[in-house]
C-alpha cells in the first residue's frame, strides 16, 4: 500500500511547479506522488526500494523518478538528500528539446516501464550538481526578485546536466570516460560475489584484469570512495535487504561475506546503530 503525494501540497499557488527541499531518510513509508523528483544524495547510504529493484543508495548517485512510481528507503543510517520535485508545467517551453537529449528521453516517455538510471557522479560532476540544487533551494526559500523565473532556468540546467552525466557515464565506455570500464566491470563483481568471505580488492582487480593499485585509484576517482569501503557498505545495505525479507539473522551473515554471526552482528551494529535482530524485528 502506497501513501501518494501531490505537487499542490508542496507548492503554494502562483508558484512556479519546481520545489528544491533538503531531507533527511532512514526508513520510511512506501508513497508514490504525481510528479517528477530528482534525488541527489549528499550524505550517507541506504536501499532505495522500487518493487521491482533494490539498490544501494551512496554519496553523489542522482536519479529521477517519474510520476505514480512506488518507492520506499530502508536504513537506520540517516541518509541526506536534496529532493527537487516539478511538474511538467515548470519545463513546458524546453520539453520537446529536453525530450531529445540521452537520458531524458527515456524520463518523458509515455511508457511507465521506461525509467531512468541512478548515476554514480565524479567528484566533479557533483560540485556542478551541488551547486546548482544548492542555488534553487535557496530561490525556493528566499523569494530573491524574479526568482520563479531564475528558479525555471536552473531547473533546465540541472536537467541538461543530467543529460550530460547520462552520455558520459552510460554512453561511453572509454578508458577517459567518466565511468571507467574497469570499475564497471569491479561493481559487477562485487554485486555477484560480495557474498564471498574472501573477496579483495586485490582478487576483483585481479578479475577485472588490472592491478589492485591502479584499481583502488580509478574506483575512488569513479565512485568517490574506496573500493573496500563500497563493497563493506554493499554487503551490509544486501543485508538489510535479506533481513526484510524475514532471512534468519545467522543465515544473512554467511550469505554477505561474513565469517561468523559474531563479526556480523558486531560490525553491523557498530554502522547502523542497532543489532541484526532488533533491524530485523523493526522491519517485520
Amino acid at each position: 500500500m502506497s501513501n501518494t503525494l501531490h505537487l499542490d501540497s508542496l507548492i503554494a499557488p502562483g508558484e512556479p511547479a519546481v520545489r528544491v527541499m533538503p531531507s533527511y531518510h532512514t526508513t520510511g513509508e512506501r508513497h508514490d506522488h504525481d510528479f517528477y523528483e530528482l534525488v541527489y544524495v549528499t550524505e550517507g547510504f541506504c536501499l532505495h526500494d522500487t518493487g521491482s529493484s533494490v539498490t544501494l543508495l551512496m554519496e553523489g548517485d542522482i536519479f529521477i523518478l517519474k510520476p505514480w512510481m512506488s518507492h520506499k528507503y530502508s536504513g537506520n543510517r540517516v541518509t541526506r538528500i536534496y529532493n527537487c520535485v516539478f511538474g511538467l508545467d515548470a519545463v513546458k517551453d524546453s520539453l520537446e528539446e529536453l525530450r531529445q537529449m540521452p537520458g531524458l528521453d527515456r524520463l518523458f516517455s509515455p511508457d511507465p516501464d521506461v525509467g531512468t538510471p541512478r548515476l554514480r557522479l565524479t567528484l566533479s560532476e557533483r560540485k556542478s550538481f551541488l551547486r546548482l540544487i544548492t542555488w534553487m533551494h535557496e530561490e525556493c526559500e528566499a523569494h530573491p526578485p524574479l526568482w520563479r523565473i531564475r528558479l525555471k532556468s536552473l531547473l533546465n540546467c540541472l536537467l541538461v546536466e543530467y543529460a550530460r552525466a547520462y552520455q558520459a557515464h552510460v554512453g561511453s565506455e572509454t578508458e577517459n570516460g567518466a565511468y571507467s570500464a574497469y570499475v564497471a566491470l569491479a561493481l559487477s563483481y562485487i554485486d555477484a560475489h560480495y557474498g564471498d568471505c574472501g573477496l579483495t580488492v586485490h582478487g576483483i582487480a585481479g578479475q577485472v584484469g588490472v592491478s589492485g593499485d591502479y584499481l583502488s585509484r580509478q574506483f575512488r576517482r569513479v565512485v568517490g570512495i574506496a573500493a573496500q569501503e563500497y563493497l563493506r557498505r554493499y554487503r551490509f545495505a544486501r543485508s538489510m535487504e535479506l533481513l526484510q525479507a524475514g532471512a534468519p539473522v545467522g543465515e544473512v551473515a554467511g550469505q554477505v561475506g561474513f565469517r561468523s554471526l559474531c563479526h556480523f552482528s558486531r560490525e553491523f551494529k557498530r554502522e547502523m546503530g542497532i543489532t541484526p535482530s532488533q533491524y530485523k524485528t523493526q522491519s517485520d
